[in-house]
C-alpha cells in the first residue's frame, strides 16, 4: 500500500466528516465572506495601498457600522420571555418555569442573545451549544454543576446535510474546538494512545478536537476526536443518572440550536446584512475620496513663472508672502486662475447614502432619528410602526430561536437536575423578596412540555407609561403615597425600600 493511502486510511471517520464539512464551507466562499464582512463592520474597508493610489485619501464613512446597529437594536427592542407549557393534564409548570427564569439568569441567555444577533448581522448565522459543565458553580457557592451555553463560530461548526435548515434532522453535526494537547487528552478515555493524538498537534501546540453529536434510533449521542485518534467511545447525552418508569432516561434533540439573519437557499448558513452593503459602502467612501482629492490639488493656487524670474525664491501659499520678480518684464510671476472644486462626488455619495438607508429599511424613523417637527404624534407613531414592518420577519425568525431553545433547555433540565436549588423571586406584600426553592425533575416525568415566547414593550416605553399612570393615579386621589412608592418601577427609583421604610416610620409616629 503507498505511504499516502496508508496515511489517508489512517484518518479517523469523524475527521473526514469534518473536511465534507469544511469542503461546503468554502465552496460558499463562507470564510472569505464573513473576514471581509467584519473588515467593513470594523472600519478596514480599503484595499492596499498602490503606487497609483498612495496620494489618494482613505476616507472611511461607516454606512455598515451605522446599519448593523440599527437593526440589531431594531431586533432586541421587545423584550423576550420564554414560558413553558405541559399538555400533560394536572401538571402545575409554576415552579418549572421559575427555575428556567433562575437558570436563564445563571446563564446570562440576555447577553448571549445580544452577541447572538450581533453575529448574524455580521455572519449570516449564529449557533448555541448547551452543555453540561460539572465544574460550574451553583448560586450557593457549590461546585455541583450545572448547564451552560456557548456560541459557535458559524466556521466553526458542520453540518451532514448543509442545505437542510432544520438542525433536529441532521445526521450528525460537528464541533470544532482548538485546544492545548493537555486538554484534548484529559478528555480522552483510559487507554486511548497519546502519541496519536499528539501527531495532530500544530506548531504551536494546539490541537482541534472535534465533537459530533449523532444519532442511534432515536436517541443523542456524542463523540469525540481528532485527526488521527478517537479521544472517546459514543456515549448518550442523557446522564446515566437520568431514570424514568420506563428506565433510562434518553434525548432526542441536538443541545444545539441555529438562527440565521436572513434565509440563504441551500444553505443552513444564513446571508448578513453586510454582504448586500459591500458596493454601496465602497462607492461612498470612494466619491468622499475623490472629492477630498480634487480639494487637496485645487487648495492651493498654481503660478506661471518665467525663466529666472524667481532666482531661488520658494512660493510657499504664506499669507502676505513677498515674491520679487526678477524677469525684468513685470509679468514674470502669474497666479493661475483657481479652478471650482466640484460638489458631484459629494452629492453622489449623499444620495447613495440616503438611498442605501432607504432600501436597506435602516431609516431615521427606525433609527430614531429626528424627523420634521410639524408632524403631530400620531402621525410621527405611525411613521415609526411602518418602519419596524420590515424588521417584523427578523424579529419573528430570531423568537422562533427562541422557542428552540426552550425545546433544547425542557429536555436538558429534565435529564440532568434530578434535584436542585435555586433562587425564587416572590412578591409579598408588594415587595419583591427572593426565596430558596428547590427543582426535581422526577416531578414532570413523562410530561411533554412545549415553549413560547412571551414579546412584552419596550422597556423604557414601558416605565414611562407606568410611571405617568402612577402619577395619574395619585394625583385623583386613587392610590395613597405607599401604594405609589410600591408600585413605582425598580429600574426608576434608587431608593425604594429606605422610602417605604421612612414612610412607615412616619405614619407610625403620626399614630402615635
Amino acid at each position: 500500500m503507498a505511504k499516502w493511502q496508508e496515511a489517508l486510511d489512517s484518518i479517523t471517520p469523524i475527521w473526514k466528516m469534518y473536511e465534507q464539512g469544511l469542503d461546503f464551507q468554502a465552496s460558499q466562499g463562507l470564510s472569505e465572506q464573513i473576514r471581509t464582512n467584519i473588515d467593513f463592520f470594523e472600519g478596514r474597508q480599503w484595499p492596499v495601498q498602490t503606487e497609483n493610489t498612495k496620494n489618494l485619501p482613505r476616507p472611511v464613512v461607516n454606512i455598515v457600522k451605522m446599519i448593523c446597529r440599527s437593526k440589531k437594536a431594531a431586533i432586541l427592542s421587545s423584550p423576550l420571555r420564554l414560558i413553558f407549557k405541559s399538555y400533560t393534564q394536572g401538571v402545575d409548570v409554576s415552579k418549572f418555569n421559575s427555575f428556567a427564569s433562575s437558570l436563564l439568569k445563571e446563564l446570562s441567555q440576555d447577553a448571549l442573545d445580544r452577541r447572538a444577533v450581533d453575529d448574524g448581522v455580521k455572519k449570516g448565522s449564529y449557533f448555541y451549544h448547551y452543555y453540561w459543565d460539572r465544574s460550574a458553580l451553583s448560586p450557593f457557592g457549590k461546585q455541583d454543576g450545572s448547564i451552560r451555553c456557548e456560541l459557535i463560530d458559524p466556521l466553526n461548526i458542520y453540518f451532514e446535510c448543509p442545505s437542510e435548515l432544520d438542525e433536529q434532522k441532521q445526521k450528525w453535526i460537528i464541533i470544532a474546538t482548538e485546544m492545548t494537547l493537555n486538554d484534548a487528552i484529559s478528555l480522552a478515555d483510559t487507554g486511548t494512545s497519546t502519541e496519536l493524538i499528539y501527531k495532530g498537534a500544530t506548531e504551536n501546540g494546539k490541537i482541534t478536537v472535534l465533537t459530533r453529536y449523532f444519532r442511534i434510533g432515536a436517541e443523542v449521542y456524542f463523540e469525540k476526536g481528532t485527526k488521527f485518534q478517537m479521544l472517546c467511545a459514543p456515549k448518550p447525552l442523557a446522564p446515566t443518572t437520568a431514570v424514568c418508569h420506563q428506565g433510562r432516561a434518553k434525548a432526542h434533540l441536538y443541545p444545539i440550536v441555529c438562527g440565521y439573519y436572513e434565509k440563504k437557499e441551500g444553505s443552513i448558513y444564513g446571508i448578513s446584512e453586510i454582504e448586500g452593503l459591500i458596493p454601496n459602502q465602497k462607492a461612498i467612501n470612494f466619491n468622499i475620496a475623490m472629492s477630498l482629492l480634487n480639494a487637496q490639488e485645487c487648495a492651493w493656487g498654481k503660478y506661471i513663472a518665467l525663466p529666472n524670474a524667481l532666482k531661488g525664491q520658494k512660493i510657499s501659499n504664506v499669507p502676505g508672502q513677498v515674491l520679487i520678480d526678477h524677469s525684468g518684464t513685470g509679468n514674470g510671476i502669474k497666479k493661475m486662475p483657481d479652478q471650482a472644486i466640484s460638489e458631484i462626488p459629494m452629492n453622489i455619495s449623499s444620495s447613495l447614502i440616503s438611498i442605501t438607508r432607504s432600501i436597506s429599511g435602516a431609516s431615521e424613523l427606525l433609527s430614531g432619528e429626528a424627523i420634521s417637527t410639524s408632524l403631530s404624534g400620531t402621525a410621527i407613531a405611525q411613521l415609526q410602526s411602518q418602519a419596524q414592518l420590515p424588521i417584523e420577519d427578523l424579529r419573528s425568525e430570531f423568537i422562533e430561536v427562541k422557542r428552540k431553545q426552550g425545546l433544547v433547555l425542557a429536555q436538558l433540565m429534565k435529564l440532568y437536575f434530578s434535584c436542585k436549588e435555586f433562587i425564587s423571586e416572590e412578591t409579598s406584600n408588594g415587595k419583591r423578596v427572593e426565596i430558596i426553592d428547590s427543582f426535581s425533575s422526577s416531578d414532570y416525568e413523562g410530561c411533554v412540555f412545549d415553549a413560547y415566547v412571551e414579546v412584552t414593550n419596550s422597556s423604557r416605553a414601558t416605565v414611562a407609561a407606568d410611571i405617568s399612570f402612577l402619577n395619574s393615579c395619585l394625583e385623583s386621589g386613587k392610590i395613597d403615597l405607599k401604594t405609589y412608592i410600591q408600585a413605582y418601577p425598580d429600574c426608576a427609583i434608587s431608593n425604594k425600600s429606605e422610602l417605604l421604610s421612612l414612610l412607615e416610620a412616619e405614619q407610625a409616629q403620626s399614630m402615635s
